[in-house]
Formats: structure tokens, sequence, C-alpha cells
């Protein structure tokens, strides 16, 4: 029969390579637990979205009819100029243009924002299964483990109070490792929105400087192609200041300590002041709007690279509070294993004494 000593020596190959393996997947619970709760946010968050296409639906086919109403009809338009209320009638054909096109460019923001919102789910779900396959690989290293000390290790062991504690600290050190893993996880997300969100005020600044382009050329009498790519770079702003937000928003779930940007208020032109009313008065107005559009966008952007800073520094913080971590539960597994090593070896040592004492009795007469 093999002594335990013999079980030992034959077992520790296969010891050190689980127990490599449990390190280099010790980290995949704790983000995959982390992973679950990111696509649960963006799932609720998508959900939301989609309820809000189609109120938004609806609304815009509610404000195209009154928009329809005053657009193409012309005894409605001549019986207001015949009564002299032909201002009056104006005022109420931009009303309803603005409302109706300003439910239109809210629909299409969040079609698009629904569109990224499937992105990130999709680049999600791709990290989870990655990490779905590091957590089954760390399972299965653990059970196998557990099977291997079951092996060497029959029924509880009161008798050996020091393996006992040993334990308890391996088990004590894992949980603060997870604890520890999970704050670093949840940095880095936030890194990661927010670096998105960036990216995202910075093409919001560039059609912001475009359309400011554009607008110079309409003070000194760009047309009408000028009104047009104006607004077409204000609204493809606009749309990135709303992606920003969100993105924002889902590191704000992340973490409380992400602050909320300071606002921003993309100009809107007008389809009636741009045609009817254009001039160099309305468009050097209009120029100003579109200035102050920038400035809240570069205020936003100080804002949210501060922001960008704290959570990098909070993950270097984190990070090293894990690497602590790290090297305590290795530090914890190691005396847990030489505590084993010592009791195996006390056992073998005991049995093989009492073999010498049973040798050397004298023969019975």
């Amino acid at each position: 029969m093999a002594t335990i000593t013999s079980k030992i020596r034959e077992a520790a190959p296969r010891n050190s390579e689980l127990l490599a393996i449990l390190s280099e997947t010790d980290h995949a619970p704790p983000a995959l637990e982390h992973q679950r709760h990111y696509i649960s946010d963006l799932n609720n968050e998508l959900s939301t979205t989609q309820k809000r296409i189609a109120v938004l639906d609806k609304q815009r086919v509610k404000e195209f009819k009154e928009h329809k109403k005053y657009r193409d009809s012309v005894m409605r338009r001549f019986s207001y100029r015949v009564s002299g209320k032909i201002d009056k009638f104006e005022a109420r054909a931009e009303k309803e243009e603005q409302e109706y096109f300003a439910v239109l460019q809210e629909e299409r923001q969040a079609k698009e924002q629904e569109e990224n919102l499937r992105n990130l789910r999709s680049k999600a779900l791709e990290v989870q299964s990655d990490l779905e396959a590091e957590v089954n690989r760390h399972a299965e290293a653990q059970q196998q483990l557990d099977g291997l000390y079951d092996s060497i290790f029959q029924g509880p062991t009161p008798a050996f109070p020091d393996e006992d504690r040993s334990e308890r600290n391996a088990e004590d050190a894992l949980q603060a490792y997870h604890y520890s893993r999970v704050a670093m996880e949840t940095e880095l997300q936030v890194i990661r929105l927010l670096t998105e969100a960036k990216g995202r005020l910075f093409n919001a600044l560039n059609y912001t400087e475009d359309a400011l382009s554009h607008s110079r050329m309409d003070m000194f009498g760009g047309g009408t192609f000028n009104d047009m790519m104006e607004r077409n770079c204000l609204d493809h702003a606009e749309n990135q200041v709303s992606q920003m937000l969100s993105l924002v928003r889902q590191a704000q779930r992340m973490s409380p300590k992400v602050q909320d940007l300071p606002p921003v208020n993309i100009a809107h032109g007008s389809l009636m002041s741009d045609v009817f009313f254009d001039n160099i008065f309305t468009d050097m107005a209009f120029h100003d709007k579109i200035k102050d559009s920038q400035a809240g966008l570069f205020r936003a952007r100080n804002s949210l690279l501060d922001q960008l800073s704290l959570a990098e520094a909070r993950c270097g913080e984190a990070q090293q509070e894990t690497n602590v971590h790290a090297a305590a539960l290795k530090t914890a597994r190691e005396e847990l294993q030489k505590a084993r090593e010592r009791i195996f070896e006390r056992i073998a040592n005991n049995n093989t004494n009492a073999q010498a004492t049973s040798t050397d009795e004298p023969p019975p007469y």
C-alpha cells in the first residue's frame, strides 16, 4: 500500500499544474460577474430606448400631419393672406415645422443610439463568452485539485489545526482578492466607457467646427447650400452628444464617482428662417449660437477629461490593491500546501517509526 508521502510525491507535479491554472484564471469569476452586470445594464437601456422609439414614431406621424396641413395648404395660406394675417400663418407654419423636425431628429438619434447599444452589447457578449470559458477552466481545475486533496485527506482533519487555519487564511485571501478584482474591473469598464464618450465628444467638436465654417461662408452670401450643410453638421454633432451622454450614464451606473458633465446645447436651425428670413443679421445671430454650442462642448470636454483622469487614477490604485491581494493569495495557498506537506511528512515519519519499533521487538519464544 502506497504511503501518504509517496502519494504526495506522485501528486506534486499535478498539484503544481493545477495551482498554476488557478492562478491564471483567478480573475475570471469576478470579471464574469461584473460583465454580466454590465450586459444587464445594456439590456435595460436598450429596452428603454426601444420603447422611446415606439413613442416617438407615433408622435412623428402626428406631427407630420400637422406640418403637412400647413405646408401644402394653398387655400389656408391664401385665406390668411387675404385677411392680412399672413404673419400669423407663417409663424404657425414655422412652429409646426420645427415641432415635426424636432421629433424626426429625436427619433433618428434614438435609433442611432439603439444601434450603438446593440454594438456595445454584441462586443460585451463576446467578452462574456471568453470569460465563461476561463471560469469553466478555473472551476474544472479547482474541482480536480479538490479531488486530488480528497484522495489524500480522508474525512475531517480536526487533529491538524495548523492545516485548518491555513485553509481559512487561503479562503479569506481569495475573498479579498475577488473584492479588489471586482473594483479594478469596474474602473477598467468606466475607463473604456469614458474613452468612447471622449471620442464621441471630439466628433461633436469637429462637426461643430465644420458648422462654423459653413456659417462663415453663409454670412458672406453662401446661400442655401451652406445653410443645409450647416444644419447637417449640427445634426451630426447633436447625435454624437447624445451618444456621449449615454456612455457617461453607463459609466455612472458602473461607478457613482463619475460625475455629471456640464450641460451641452447644440444650436438648431430653422427652415423658415433659412429660406424666408435669411439675411446677414440672422446669419450672424445663428453663428453666435453655434459658437455658444462649441463653448459648451469645450466645457464638457474639460470635465470629461478630468473624469477620465480620475478614473485612471482609481484604476491604478485598484490595480495596486489587486496585486497586493493576489500576492497574499499566492502566499496563503503556498502556506496551505506547506502545512499539508508537513502533516503528510509527519504521518509518514510516524508510520516509519512504528514499523521500526515493531521490527525491534524480540521474537516470541
